[in-house]
């Protein structure tokens, strides 16, 4: 028996399942969820379930011009679907789809489904399964990383470590917020982490066929866990080499399943998605490492500094670690799968959270807690309390900036403050860092584009005048989202100018019946309406010369702003104030 190790399994049951409540209730309130690549997966579930079919049009899903983007035909603007011939299939991996199937069952016993009574799709029921396993799937990790601490460590340092890696981390700020490809894959590799570290104990026997499935699942929820699957596997060969044979051959069998499934759909060995040369580049890596590393905006020591002193503690303590070859395989897989994701198009995630990448590391990070705490502990270091402390430290300022990402609309909303895709320098803008984006606006840009005509704030052209506090464009129109938006533009000439601006406020008979407005121009308030017709109409007001530069900015301040979720009339989870149509800008005729 491990020193500090407890025997009584009840208390550990009740912990547990405590641990299992808070997180799960935690991830739940949480207001930020993130459903963007993983749009369709349920829907693909459902398919699976329902017509045990990988092939998405046997729903109505409108038939879009084919677009060739990232390695493939897509469907028009839906990115999450390839054309295959004249099939549709669900483009990222479909081992989420497969492992969520049951719980879709379940979800639609209860009237939650991700399509809609006429076969059409359900983005809200999508939505809203997304968000219950997600919550579900990452309160279990913590579960499962307290039990693998329980091995070695004191039942309260195990808390700890099962709460730091819940909320400390992505788990918290990326992967319960949406069911990411990585959310599955999580779980899973906190399972192998679990069966790794009871067999080095001696505590539990290895099972080779149970650890080659879970790998195997691994790679079909995202191919980039092919590291973990590589180092493993070499792990099995030194340690324990008796097993490598079951272990080899069951990893093998569930690969031909996986070629066969490939080849039935797409008559190819490997899904588009999964071919390395369609996916991977060094022509960025050098900017890559050190991005997912150390960006103000993506990099894992930034978002998780709590990571320096775990690697600090086991490093300093390795040869009192009690079990060196488990230190060097998660180091080792740490390492590759920054290596991997360097080299992986973009490597900055897109539309994410800080470095969502690099989530596969936690169970590993987490492993590495246990052994440097566990070493720690029965050394007795002189600086035990030092360490203590700026653990404690750094794992609050963990908790806090990965908080950031769950609960502020502002932080998520960075990625559309200037398309992350299109300006994937804004990375390294530490003014503008993601963090601080849910405490401050966007600086302003050292140019402003003149503003002549009227504007159209649906079309491309209005993509450079908008600043901050607003949403995509839709049909003639743009919703702001959050209490305040702005529009920015130059003026050569600075005089009186007519505003004009069309809008339609966000209002919900019976229960959200008004929307303040005021505008602000320069920071000087300028007019203010209470709206309380959700009919659209034209206002309009003047600008004194006194307030416009030649740089201006003008505010639309809407304390009134509120989301549709929380009326519960769709799980669109956006603050919308006003939508707005156009605005014109003229100069007053004396």
């Amino acid at each position: 028996m491990a020193p500090g190790a407890d025997t009584n399994q009840g208390s550990n049951a009740l912990t547990s399942t405590l641990l299992f409540l808070i997180t799960l209730t935690v991830f739940w309130v949480s207001p930020v969820h993130q459903v963007t690549e993983s749009r369709y997966s349920m829907l693909l579930s459902q398919g699976l379930l329902e017509h045990r079919s990988f092939a998405l049009d046997l729903y109505n899903i409108p038939r879009l011009e084919p677009v060739y983007h990232d390695h493939t035909w897509k469907n028009g603007h839906i990115g999450q679907l390839e054309l295959v011939g004249d099939r549709f299939y669900y483009y990222l991996p479909p081992g989420s789809s497969v492992l969520s199937v049951p719980f879709v069952a379940v979800l639609n016993m209860v009237g939650i489904s991700a399509r809609n009574p006429d076969a059409t799709f359900n983005p809200d029921g999508e939505i809203k399964i997304e968000r219950i396993l997600a919550a579900l799937l990452m309160a279990a990790l913590s579960v499962v990383l307290f039990f693998a601490a329980r091995l070695v460590l004191p039942r309260s340092w195990s808390v700890m470590v099962a709460l730091g890696a819940a909320f400390g981390t992505q788990v918290w700020s990326t992967n319960s917020r949406a069911l990411w490809a990585d959310t599955w894959g999580l779980l899973l590799l906190g399972v192998v982490v679990y069966l790794l570290l009871a067999d080095e104990l001696a505590r539990r026997r290895l099972k080779p066929v149970l650890l080659a499935s879970l790998l195997s699942w691994t790679y079909f929820v995202r191919p980039t866990n092919a590291a973990a699957i590589l180092a493993v596997s070499c792990y099995i060969l030194w340690r324990r080499r008796q097993l490598f044979l079951p272990y080899i051959l069951t990893g093998i069998g569930w690969l031909l399943l996986f070629v066969l499934y490939s080849w039935i759909h797409y008559r190819a060995l490997l899904p588009t998605y999964f071919r390395v040369n369609k996916r991977l580049s060094f022509e960025h890596f050098a900017t890559a490492v050190a991005g997912n590393l150390i960006s103000p905006s993506r990099g894992l020591l930034v978002f998780v500094p709590v990571t320096v002193l775990v690697l600090f503690i086991a490093l300093k303590f390795r040869r009192s670690l009690r079990s060196r070859p488990l230190f060097y395989l998660a180091t080792t897989i740490s390492g590759l799968y920054l290596l991997v994701m360097s080299t992986f198009n973009p490597w900055w995630a897109g539309a994410s959270y800080g470095p969502r990448y690099l989530a596969p590391v936690i169970p590993w990070i987490a492993l590495l807690a246990v052994l440097g705490l566990d070493a720690l502990r029965r050394v007795g270091e002189s600086n035990i309390r030092a360490l203590v402390i700026a653990g404690s430290l750094l794992l609050s300022l963990s908790v806090v900036i990965n908080g950031v990402g769950a609960i502020s609309h502002r932080a998520w909303a960075w990625n559309t403050y200037g398309d992350i895709d299109h300006d994937p320098k804004k990375v390294w803008n530490l003014r503008h860092s993601q963090i601080l984006a849910a405490f401050l606006h966007p600086p302003l840009p050292d140019e402003f584009p003149l503003l002549t005509d009227r504007l159209e704030l649906s079309s491309p052209q209005a993509e450079k005048y908008l600043r901050f506090g607003w949403s995509g464009a839709e049909q003639g129109f743009r919703w702001t989202d959050g209490s305040e938006a702005a529009i920015i533009f130059a003026m050569d000439n600075p005089e009186e100018l007519k505003v004009e601006i069309s809008l339609t406020p966000f209002l919900v008979n019976g229960r959200h019946e008004r929307q303040r407005l005021e505008i602000l121009m320069n920071d000087v308030s300028i007019q203010s309406w209470e709206l309380r017709s959700d009919q659209g109409k034209s206002y309009e007001f003047r600008l004194p010369r006194a307030t416009i530069q030649k740089r201006n900015v003008l505010t639309l301040r809407l304390p009134d702003a509120a989301s549709p979720n929380d009326f519960k009339i769709s799980t669109d989870e956006r603050r919308l104030g006003v939508a707005v149509h156009w605005i014109k800008v003229s100069h007053v005729i004396n």
